[in-house]
C-alpha cells in the first residue's frame, strides 16, 4: 500500500505540478470521527437500534442496524444526501472507522454497506411495526441526551416552534401532490423544534445548550397547513417535557385555530401565535390605528395595544388578543406609507406574567427557527425519490437526525469559540477536513490538516466535559467465510 497509480494529469499553469492517484488511506471527511465520538458518548444510535425489530436471520447479518443507520446518517451529515453517495463513501477510511461498531485496526479496511443494502435498511424501517417510530423518537432522544450531558438534568424552560415546509418532488411518489400555496408538487411535512428559553443562539445570555428537531411527520402534498395538528401537538408535548420542566409554544398564523389553542389551554400549556386578520378584528383595531402629531422619528413607529379577551365562535376558550402596529418609512423614499401595517397576536399568557412587548419580542425569535429550517434544506436537504410514502418518511427522519447531530457539535463549537457558525461553514471547516489514516503498532492514527487542529481541540475539550457515563466499547466483532450452502457472498458475524 502507498504506491502511486500513475499521473492523473499535469496542470498547464505550472508544469512542476503533477496530480497522481494513490492507494494511501487518505480521507477528505476526517470530521466524521468527531461525529462518531459525539454520537458514541450520547449512545444515540445504539438506543435507536434496540427499538428496531430486525427481520433478518441473525446468522446472515453482516451489517447491523446501528451500523446501517450510522452510515446513512453520517453521510447526510456531511452533505451527501443522495443514497448513491454511500457507494463512494464506503471506501473512505475515516468513514469506515466511524461507522463500524467494533474495535481494532481492521475496521479501516472493511468495506461498508453498498447502496442496495442501504435500500434494504429503508425496507426494514418501514416493514416492521414500530420501527419507524423508533427513528422518529430518536429526534427527541438526541436533544434530550445532549441536554442531560451538558447540564446533568432537564432544563427549566424551553420553547417549541411548530411549522411546515415543502419538499419538492419530481416523480410519481405516493402521497405527493400539487400544493396551490407553493405552486409545486411537494410533500408537506410538519416539524417541531425545541430551543432552551426560546433562543437558538447558543452563546446568548449564557443559556444552556439544547435545541433541535424533536418531532416530525411527513404529510401529503395537498393537505392544509394545520392538518393533523392536534395529534402532532400531543406527541410533541410528551417529547418536550422529557427535556424541559416547563414548555411554551410559538405558532404561526396557520396553526392558531380553535382546536389547537383549546387543546393547549386545556393542558395548561402557554402559547403565543399570530392570528389571521378578518373584518371583525380590523374593526377592533381601527380606533387604535393613529399617528401622533409632529415630525415622525427616523425609524417610524411601533407599538402594541392590549385588546382584552377575544373568543371566536369556534373557540371553547377566550384568549388574550394583542394588536401590533408597525408604521415604518419606505426603504427607498424614506417616507411613511399611507397607512400603517398591523397584525394580531393571540396568547393565553397572563398579562402579569408577560406584557405585550415581551411577548412580541419572544414571538419574533421564531424567525431564528425559520432560519434553522432554511439551514436544514441548504446544508443537508432531503431527496425523497422513493415511490413509497413510508420509505420517503424514513429518509426524511434520518436527514433530520443528521441535522440534529450536526447541531449538537456546532453548538458546542460556538460555545468554545464564542461566535456564531452557520451550518455550511461548520461542515466545510470542521467535518470536511483532509487527513491520512496510518496503521502503526496495531493502532490507527489519523493525521488531519494542520488548519483544523485549533477547532478540533476546542470541540474535543467541550465533548470531554459532558456529564455522562461513557458507554462500554463494543466487543470486537470478527468475520469468517460463509458456509458452503451460503450464497450471494453473505458474510457471517461471530
Amino acid at each position: 500500500m502507498g504506491e502511486h497509480q500513475g499521473n492523473l494529469f499535469e496542470p498547464q499553469f505550472n508544469r512542476s505540478v503533477k496530480v497522481q492517484s494513490t492507494d494511501h488511506r487518505i480521507t477528505s471527511h476526517a470530521g466524521v470521527i468527531m461525529l462518531r465520538d459525539a454520537e458514541h458518548r450520547l449512545g444515540l444510535f445504539d438506543a435507536i437500534a434496540k427499538d428496531v425489530r430486525d427481520p433478518r436471520r441473525e446468522d446472515r447479518i453482516r451489517y447491523r442496524i446501528d451500523e446501517l443507520i450510522r452510515e446513512r446518517v453520517f453521510a447526510m451529515a456531511l452533505g451527501c444526501s443522495a443514497q448513491d453517495d454511500v457507494d463512494r463513501l464506503a471506501h473512505d477510511p475515516a468513514f469506515r472507522v466511524a461507522v463500524w461498531n467494533r474495535t481494532g485496526d481492521a475496521v479501516a479496511d472493511e468495506r461498508l454497506a453498498s447502496q442496495p443494502t442501504q435500500s434494504r435498511l429503508i425496507g426494514i424501517l418501514t416493514g416492521q411495526a414500530g420501527n419507524l417510530e423508533a427513528v422518529r423518537n430518536g429526534l427527541a432522544q438526541s436533544v434530550q441526551r445532549h441536554v442531560i450531558a451538558s447540564g446533568g438534568c432537564r432544563v427549566k424552560q424551553a420553547t417549541v416552534d411548530i411549522d411546515s415546509f415543502p419538499i419538492e418532488v419530481h416523480g410519481k411518489q405516493h402521497g405527493a401532490g400539487y400544493n396551490g400555496y407553493y405552486k409545486k408538487t411537494v410533500y408537506h411535512p410538519l416539524v417541531a423544534s425545541l430551543s432552551v428559553r426560546g433562543d437558538y443562539d447558543s452563546t446568548h445570555q449564557g443559556n444552556r445548550l439544547g435545541n433541535g428537531f424533536i418531532h416530525a411527520a411527513l404529510r401529503q402534498g395537498q393537505v392544509h397547513t394545520a392538518d393533523g395538528m392536534k395529534r402532532f401537538v400531543d406527541k410533541t408535548d410528551d417529547h418536550a417535557h422529557s427535556i424541559a420542566q416547563h414548555v411554551d409554544y410559538r405558532l404561526d398564523a396557520g396553526y392558531t385555530i380553535g382546536s389547537v389553542m383549546d387543546e393547549l389551554s386545556s393542558k395548561n400549556r402557554r402559547f403565543v401565535g399570530r392570528l389571521k386578520s378578518n373584518t371583525k378584528l380590523d374593526a377592533l383595531a381601527a380606533e387604535h390605528i393613529h399617528r401622533p402629531p409632529g415630525r415622525p422619528p427616523q425609524n417610524g413607529y411601533e407599538y402594541t395595544v392590549e385588546l382584552g379577551n377575544y373568543q371566536a365562535d369556534s373557540w371553547k376558550h377566550a384568549q388574550r388578543l394583542i394588536l401590533v402596529v408597525i408604521d415604518q418609512p419606505d426603504s427607498t423614499t424614506g417616507q411613511l406609507n399611507l397607512m400603517p401595517r398591523w397584525f394580531f397576536l393571540v396568547t393565553n399568557w397572563e398579562e402579569e406574567s408577560r406584557d405585550a412587548d415581551t411577548l412580541l419580542a419572544h414571538y419574533r425569535k421564531r424567525g431564528t427557527f425559520e432560519d434553522r429550517l432554511g439551514e436544514f434544506n441548504e446544508s443537508i436537504g432531503v431527496h425523497l425519490s422513493s415511490q413509497g410514502f413510508k420509505a420517503n418518511e424514513a429518509t426524511m427522519l434520518l436527514a433530520l437526525l443528521a441535522f440534529n447531530l450536526n447541531t449538537i457539535c456546532r453548538g458546542e463549537l460556538e460555545e468554545a469559540v464564542g461566535g456564531g457558525w452557520d451550518m455550511r461553514r461548520f461542515v466545510g471547516s470542521v467535518l470536511k477536513v483532509g487527513g491520512r489514516m496510518v496503521k502503526h503498532s496495531r493502532r490507527l492514527v489519523l493525521r488531519i490538516a494542520e488548519s483544523a487542529e485549533p477547532l478540533w481541540s476546542m470541540l474535543t475539550e467541550r465533548l470531554e466535559g459532558w456529564q455522562i457515563t461513557l458507554p462500554k466499547p463494543s466487543v470486537g466483532q470478527g468475520f469468517q467465510p460463509p458456509p458452503d450452502h451460503a450464497h450471494l457472498r453473505e458474510v457471517l458475524r461471530q
